[in-house]
């Protein structure tokens, strides 16, 4: 096999991979995104279910409180895995464009 034939097929071999990582991290973010959406809406009935116990200004206050805490929560844990799959997904292209190019593979990459 000539160079040439070499480099084709693993420039197409690292295209493939890139490919299947690409669409793995997407589905990932899918997946997050349809989660945190269900939170949200959980963390809305929880918030519209409490209103009529709400006697007084210092009750309200409370509870708009308790929400805006939980809210600021969800969105932190969110931006953190959103964080880190986006690492994973550098590392892993790191790894695969890597070993393409040293002509190893990437005990990393052939993990994911």
């Amino acid at each position: 096999m000539s160079v040439l034939e070499n480099g084709m097929e693993n420039a197409a071999k690292l295209g493939r991979q890139l490919f299947e990582l690409n669409n793995e991290t997407i589905m990932k973010f899918v997946e997050l995104g349809s989660d945190n959406f269900k939170k949200y809406l959980e963390l809305n009935e929880s918030y519209v279910a409490k209103l009529p116990e709400v006697s007084d200004l210092s009750s309200f206050v409370e509870l708009q409180r308790e929400y805006g805490q939980n809210l600021w929560e969800g969105v932190q844990a969110d931006l953190r895995a959103r964080g880190e799959i986006v690492r994973t997904a550098v590392e892993q292209t790191g790894s695969l464009v890597r070993g393409t190019f040293s002509g190893e593979t990437a005990p990393e990459a052939a993990a994911a």
